[in-house]
């Protein structure tokens, strides 16, 4: 019975990684609202990382104390996740957002899948596949038509906006292999989302404005202080734990493929908020993202 219910779980993981690329699609929507308050880069991630370095804590304290166990050997997994993945994903990330649209630092971010994957297969021997080949293929050609870089009047090209969105990808596709490697040494996703944003944020801690951050604990700034408490929920807790728990369950080169559902999430927060109206090429290359999920999420054996 037990196995029964884990199988029929398993079923249902591939909505996690995808869940959490919307909520990543969301980020450029606080980053910008915050940067246009005058917070800084800098002051935003380490405010958004220890922030949910608290929610997470609070919710390890009533599910379960014993997860804040971690052996020492194991310790510079949790730190290279924080200051190495997370820290520098966020700043590369805010920064290609502030020079550019959010569709098109979302989808720098998506060529993750191809870093992963081929890294996936040197270090976790996990297998290129003519069908993960294919998917990947058809995401990132729906991320590009996502971004309206075909059409006339649409992205201003900014080199800085494009080095920092392809090193935040980097950066990325290297938190995805050491998340995977704390799950398979069974470390709880709560566990690795605490320790991970503990660390991020107090790495940027030093050089944010604590000016700022005295002024944001005063009633006066009281609404710009629950934007930086959302922005933690959905940038930072919500999507880095349903991606490390996503990693107990699939391959590490599948999860960051079903989290390209960011530029597309991305694309539609930008037109509803910013009016970066989507045209046909940008419907057309949401399609195709979306097929690509629901292509790689059938069994190998149901495709015909």
């Amino acid at each position: 019975m037990k196995a029964q219910t884990l199988l029929k779980a398993k079923k249902y993981t591939g909505i996690l990684p995808f869940l959490s690329g919307i909520c990543w699609g969301a980020t450029g929507i606080f980053v910008r609202t915050l940067e246009n308050a005058g917070v800084d880069n800098f002051t935003i991630i380490s405010c958004r990382m220890l922030l949910a370095a608290l929610i997470t804590g609070i919710c390890m304290l009533i599910y379960n104390r014993s997860l804040f166990h971690v052996n020492l050997k194991d310790l510079w997994l949790f730190i290279a996740s924080g200051m190495i993945g997370m820290t520098a994903l966020s700043i590369f990330y805010n920064i290609s957002v502030s020079s550019s649209s959010l569709a098109l630092a979302a989808v720098l971010l998506a060529m993750c899948p191809v870093f992963v994957l081929f890294l996936a297969a040197i270090f976790f021997h996990e297998k290129i596949t003519g069908r993960k080949t294919g998917c990947v293929i058809l995401a990132l050609t729906g991320c590009v038509l996502v971004s309206g870089v075909f059409e006339k009047g649409g992205l201003a090209w900014s080199v800085r906006g494009i080095v920092c969105g392809l090193l935040a990808c980097f950066f990325y596709a290297s938190y995805s292999l050491v998340s995977k490697r704390m799950t398979q040494k069974n470390y709880h996703f709560l566990t690795i989302t605490f320790y991970g944003t503990l660390f991020s944020g107090l790495s940027m801690l030093p050089f944010s404005n604590m000016h700022t951050i005295r002024a944001l604990c005063t009633p006066a700034y009281f609404s710009y202080t629950g934007v930086m408490f959302v922005h933690a929920l959905i940038s930072s807790v919500l999507p880095y734990a349903l991606f490390s728990l996503s990693m107990r369950y699939m391959e590490t080169g599948k999860a960051s493929i079903l989290a390209s559902s960011e530029p597309a999430a991305a694309m539609i927060f930008g037109a509803v908020l910013y009016s970066e109206t989507p045209s046909l090429l940008s419907v057309l290359g949401l399609c195709f993202t979306i097929a690509a999920v629901v292509l790689l999420n059938v069994p190998e054996g149901e495709v015909r």
